[in-house]
């Protein structure tokens, strides 16, 4: 976790600033546990349950975005008028029980209603977190205080895939699911008890009661008629379109391609993706901070850049011959070459994240930044989260009879265009940001 941030907080010392942050990482982590623990353990979920692959698309999918989009927003609302530490505890519980509950499912349905109950709990975190975040660090170094939260989803990411990937292999699925359900309560009463509430725009030495926000249409209103915003919103769409597939169907790629239990998948899914990519979520948002101290667009700018960069890394990683491995010294398993690859495509597909989640706080207003950390929540769940692992698992079955269980292969080849549309889209942004920047500095007109 970076150290350099000049966190401060006007209710308490710096110790406890940083303390809040470590707390979010930890949130961040279980989100992304329960959130995506399910992707390492699908085919034996399959086997169990007797599942197709897309009725497993329709879990990775629309059964947590589905009520996630409907419940994102109305508790946004509630972050920017209410006591967000409190949200974020409240929610933390409702998602880690349910995912504790996951374990006693028997039937699709039951699956698909606990993930829905997940993704309702979810749905309070980041717009609270990022609102958070940004009442406690400088805006000069709002990018690197919000890719720690990026690093600890990145973090539940790692610790889902291998922890839940073992703990299927010894004791099964349903104990994955009570391991990740369980810490997450405790956090939230540990979270509820020791974190302070920061004052609204004292970061900025900018005075709220100029800022007051309107009712959830007219902020909505404004936030999307910045062109810069209606960017951000498209592009993040894009990405999360290949990233959420890219992440749900990866476990089950390198199980099936590379025929491996669910235990070493994961071991090797934290070291090749997760544990590179918080390396670039920190770099993407140091980058960006320096960099838009000359010029602002660097939200946009470092993004594409990246992007564009790390889709041929991602391209090679699927379609590398798998028989091709590094002999690792000590007796380790070989290396498969196309893992590099993907080392080095997570590091450069990570760097999007911080540069975009900062644009978004600088275009809002003080009492709408947990709605706009919403918005932009919102239509990326809707369109990206929602679809991308759906059509994924449908692309799959329609493959199936030609490819079997390479499917999964070309499926996430295919959708490696959409990270490239995202770059394209990014590159348009740039040409109204510093206007909407500037904006969104300015005092609201008088009622």
């Amino acid at each position: 976790m970076p150290t350099d941030l000049e966190t401060t907080s006007t209710s308490g010392s710096r110790r406890h600033a940083h303390y809040f942050l470590f707390l979010i990482v930890l949130v961040t982590m279980f989100n992304t546990v329960d959130r995506h623990i399910i992707s390492i353990l699908l085919d034996d979920i399959k086997h169990d349950l007797a599942l197709t692959d897309r009725q497993l698309g329709w879990i990775l999918g629309p059964s947590f975005t589905i009520v996630y989009t409907l419940a994102v927003f109305p508790l946004a609302r509630w972050s920017d008028r209410g006591v967000r530490r409190n949200i974020i505890a409240l929610g933390l519980s409702f998602w880690s029980f349910f995912t504790f509950l996951t374990a006693w499912t028997q039937t699709f349905i039951q699956l698909f209603v606990m993930r829905m109950g997940v993704g309702l709990g979810e749905a309070s975190a980041s717009p609270a977190a990022q609102s958070l975040i940004s009442d406690s660090v400088p805006p000069e170094q709002r990018s690197r205080g919000l890719s720690i939260m990026s690093i600890g989803g990145v973090l539940g990411l790692a610790v889902g895939m291998a922890g839940g990937g073992w703990i299927n292999e010894l004791w099964g699925w349903r104990t994955a699911f009570v391991a990740a359900g369980l810490p997450g309560l405790a956090l939230a009463l540990l979270f509820r008890m020791t974190v302070r509430e920061p004052e609204r725009g004292a970061q900025e030495k900018r005075d709220i009661s100029r800022e007051k926000s309107g009712n959830w249409w007219e902020d909505s209103r404004y936030l999307l008629s910045l062109p810069s915003m209606r960017w951000l919103i498209l592009a993040h769409a894009l990405a999360l379109f290949y990233t959420m597939a890219k992440g749900a169907w990866e476990p089950t790629f390198i199980r099936r391609v590379y025929d491996m239990g669910s235990g070493a998948a994961g071991t090797w899914y934290f070291f090749t993706t997760p544990i590179p990519s918080m390396a670039g979520l920190f770099f993407g948002g140091w980058i960006c901070d320096r960099w838009s101290q000359r010029d602002p667009r660097a939200h946009f700018w470092v993004p594409a850049i990246s992007i564009i960069a790390a889709c041929p890394f991602f391209l090679a990683f699927l379609l590398w011959p798998e028989d091709q491995r590094i002999a690792l010294p000590g007796g380790l398993p070989p290396l498969p070459v196309a893992f590099v690859f993907s080392i080095i495509g997570s590091i450069l597909g990570a760097m999007h994240s911080a540069p975009f989640l900062a644009a978004v706080q600088g275009l809002a207003r003080l009492r709408m930044r947990a709605s706009a950390a919403a918005l932009f929540s919102l239509t990326g769940a809707g369109l990206g989260s929602g679809l991308g692992p759906l059509i994924a698992g449908d692309l799959n079955m329609r493959m199936e009879a030609t490819y079997g269980d390479f499917a999964v292969r070309w499926t996430l080849a295919w959708l490696t265009l959409s990270f490239l549309l995202t770059a394209l889209v990014c590159l348009v942004g740039t040409r109204s940001f510093r206007n909407d920047l500037a904006r969104s500095q300015e005092a609201p007109p008088s009622p």
